[in-house]
């Protein structure tokens, strides 16, 4: 029997640690990836939400580069990102420039070739 989750994106939601230049606040974020077997990579893109509240002030047009760092086993997770577009709701979509900060399976970010 296949495992149910087997067709879900790996992820993580929940608080981060945000860095706008030299800026920092914690924020909710919804971020999610897979494997792009067209480009070999894996890709990961996320929401960044209420950013603008707790950073007023700051530059949020897209191309704007983030750092995120969620909370991991061993410590926070490291990433960097790119504003790419603000939503209707106000939060900040980015398109991750790094590996995840969250954990993938082997079989998402590896590429076999036969």
């Amino acid at each position: 029997m296949s495992d149910p989750h087997d067709d879900e994106p790996d992820g993580y939601r929940g608080p981060a640690e945000v860095t706008v230049g030299e800026r920092h606040a914690t924020t909710d974020v919804q971020l999610s990836g897979a494997f792009d077997p067209i480009s070999g990579r894996y890709r990961w893109r996320g929401r960044l939400r209420g950013l603008a509240a707790a950073l007023p002030g700051t530059d949020f047009s897209p191309g704007t580069d983030v750092r995120l760092a969620v909370p991991g086993p061993d410590g926070p997770v490291p990433a960097a990102a790119r504003i790419t577009e603000t939503d209707l709701w106000g939060s900040h979509m980015v398109d991750g420039i790094s590996a995840p900060p969250y954990p993938t399976r082997p079989d998402d970010t590896e590429l076999e070739l036969g």
